[in-house]
């Protein structure tokens, strides 16, 4: 009977002793980013595992030229990835397509996250009806200037003009001071039809041909910006030339202020930059712009759905707004708090631009829409290298389109 009693109270101590181990282990998440996005988002990584003792975030950072394909080959070849960063809505589609992101509605209804906070772009973030990844920072394009070399030409400084007027100015710019009045980056061609609101899907093809007719005059006709040429052949670096002065003007994203701002911090930047509302097409509404999402999803195959969602309602609602805010990074969820912490920040009042801005959703949720982007990119790419015409550029990317669309 004693030996018995003694056999029953080893083997509670053993499962008690079970108990304990098994309620200290930590359940870790391997979440995936692009390297811009490291600064802040490690921030938001620290704080989360130091409020957390049942869980710990892994943090792996992938070269932003190579994310978008690696994380193909690692979410293909079922790589140990928990939660990961998306650009845009057209690679959402595409990953719900191949299955490999967690629907996320039941979460969402169970959680303490206010969807309006995400505000009217949220209404173009489902799939089929359904939410499959969350917004975690909200991209709006605006027009960065020098404003040091406008008070050097004694030029006013810039506010809201049309794109002509922009190409105007960056000329006079360029041919006063020899350098150029603007820099626009290799990877966004149709802006002035996504203004417009019509997407590369759209049957009016008007404005996709405005935009490119717009790159060619400044950069090839006027050569008033570096030309898609050089930037490609040189991988050029846009806040190098706008910090250095080599160019006046720099159409770009809500991201440059947190690159300005670490630049200030080394006393590697001590231009006056201030921001003005994006130009337009001729008709289009003044104040429009472009942004969109970048967001955050959970991988379909993971082992910690729950607990990566609890990373990625952290990430995406207020404490990772406020995270983003001290970075002078816009938060998708918007809220008093993460507003007055980015404007106090920044500290500059021209950052409102961003918050007046009628801001048009840069890819829409339309199924194949990735498919034709790349086709318009590919087809202005030659034209702004010279290797076709306006006219055999536009004819070439319709045909392609209706190939592409016909399938969906």
């Amino acid at each position: 009977m004693k030996r018995l009693l003694g056999l029953l109270l080893a083997a509670l101590m053993v499962l008690s002793m079970m108990g304990v181990a098994m309620a200290e282990e930590k359940v870790t998440l391997q979440f995936y980013i692009w390297s811009d996005e490291e600064p802040y988002i490690k921030d938001v990584v620290e704080q989360y595992n130091a409020e957390h003792d049942d869980i710990e975030v892994v943090l792996n950072v992938i070269a932003n030229d190579d994310y978008d394909d690696k994380m193909k080959v690692l979410m293909a070849g079922g790589a140990d990835v928990d939660v990961f960063d998306i650009r845009g809505m057209a690679q959402v589609v595409t990953y719900v397509e191949t299955g490999t992101m967690l629907k996320l509605d039941d979460y969402i209804a169970a959680s303490d996250l206010v969807m309006e906070n995400y505000g009217d772009m949220l209404e173009l973030s489902e799939v089929d009806g359904s939410y499959y990844s969350l917004p975690a920072r909200s991209t709006c394009w605006v027009l960065y200037y020098n404003a040091d070399i406008f008070d050097e030409l004694g030029l006013e400084y810039p506010g809201q003009m049309t794109w002509t007027e922009y190409a105007d100015l960056a000329k006079k710019i360029a041919d006063e001071t020899g350098e150029y009045g603007g820099y626009w980056v290799p990877w966004i061609f149709p802006f002035a039809s996504v203004q417009g609101g019509k997407w590369v899907d759209d049957e009016d093809t008007s404005l996709m041909q405005y935009s490119l007719e717009l790159l060619n005059r400044v950069y090839n006709v006027d050569q008033s910006h570096m030309s898609y040429a050089e930037i490609t052949a040189t991988n050029a670096d846009y806040i190098a030339e706008f910090e250095t002065g080599a160019a006046a003007m720099l159409p770009n994203g809500e991201w440059c202020v947190q690159m300005f701002m670490e630049d200030e911090a080394e006393g590697e930047c001590d231009i006056n930059w201030q921001i003005a509302p994006m130009p337009v097409a001729e008709g289009v509404e003044p104040g429009s712009t472009w942004g969109q999402f970048q967001f955050m999803g959970i991988n379909a195959a993971t082992e910690h759905p729950d607990e990566a969602f609890d990373f990625l309602q952290y990430l995406c609602g207020d404490e990772g707004a406020a995270v983003y805010s001290r970075h002078g990074m816009i938060h998708a969820y918007s809220s008093e708090s993460a507003l007055g912490a980015y404007l106090e920040t920044v500290g500059k009042d021209s950052v409102s631009v961003f918050f007046d801005a009628d801001k048009v959703c840069e890819q829409p949720n339309h199924l194949g829409y990735a498919e034709v982007l790349a086709a318009f990119n590919e087809q202005a790419q030659l034209y702004l290298l010279g290797e076709k015409s306006i006219e055999d550029t536009m004819a070439d990317f319709i045909a392609q389109r209706e190939q592409i669309l016909a399938k969906y």
